[in-house]
């Protein structure tokens, strides 16, 4: 039977909730990679197995949607705070609905940390706790100079304020089965690949602000328009370079203004600067 899959996002956000699950795991709760740390010595039959990839794999699903919507709370609540003119009922307001957004994450984790312990048995849950921690802290200790590299990485790509692309979610999944099959070193030559392909080092320097009146307009009815912008949107799924990246949100923020003032004429412009970026990676 395959190794437990136990990558729960809803488990590694961004610091927002780690306190409350530090305090369940040290009240009886059970990370799901203290469970495949010590799955030998638990003899798990093959439907806990089952069961357990279950949960985790539905879990999965859930934290997305939920994370994205605490990004957006918040993002909307640093908006509000760096607005001088903002009174303290709207930033209150956004506050509230900032937790809310919270709670249903926390929800969902204390969910599914239940649902974990619920699959063993009393003996197994006892002996989980008491030789999983010891192997999780020789563990832990061997992946935290990997895990701190790619810690970097992440808040730089979170401080673009996008999602990551399937490009880089695709580098980041094949790094992360590295580091649970146990192969640091394999895994820690594709993070520094991924590093120099993501031009990481290049967000020192500042990002210039692009004159999209030079670029040629191309071919500006709507039909073209909307074809071009489809097959850029597609291509842009492909980037890694976070410079690039940047470039990118820049160019999506003027092509919202020229759609918003219908100037088909500045949106080709935009489009024709982001096309011929798309050829140079």
């Amino acid at each position: 039977m395959k190794t437990i899959v136990c990558s729960l996002l809803l488990l590694v956000t961004a610091g927002l909730h780690a306190a409350n699950v530090e305090d369940w795991l040290k009240n009886g709760l059970l990370h799901p990679d203290l469970i495949t740390s010590v799955r030998e010595e638990l003899a798990l039959t093959e439907d806990q197995q089952s069961k357990l990839n279950a949960q985790l794999s539905e879990a999965r699903q859930q934290a997305e949607p939920l994370e994205q919507a605490v990004k957006e709370q918040q993002k909307a609540l640093n908006h509000l705070l760096k607005d001088t003119t903002t009174t303290a009922e709207a930033a209150s307001a956004q506050l509230t609905k900032l937790i809310e957004a919270e709670a249903a994450v926390k929800q969902l984790q204390l969910r599914t940390l239940i649902g974990v312990r619920d699959v063993l048995t009393p003996e197994q849950l006892q002996k989980a706790q008491k030789l999983g921690p010891p192997k999780m802290a020789a563990k832990s200790g061997a992946k935290s100079p990997v895990m701190a590299k790619a810690g970097k990485l992440r808040a730089a790509v979170e401080a673009l304020g996008v999602p990551p692309t399937d490009a880089m979610k695709a580098r980041g999944a094949e790094i992360e089965a590295l580091i649970k099959s146990g192969d640091l070193a394999a895994a820690d030559t594709a993070l520094d690949k991924l590093i120099e392909d993501s031009r990481f080092k290049e967000l020192e320097a500042e990002d210039e602000v692009v004159d999209f009146s030079k670029f040629e307009t191309g071919s500006a009815d709507l039909e073209s328009l909307r074809q071009r912008f489809e097959a850029v949107q597609a291509a842009g799924q492909e980037i890694i370079s976070l410079p690039l990246m940047r470039q990118m949100i820049q160019a999506k923020k003027a092509f919202e203004e020229a759609k918003e003032a219908q100037d088909a004429d500045k949106v080709g412009r935009i489009l024709t600067y982001v096309e011929g970026k798309l050829k140079e990676q």
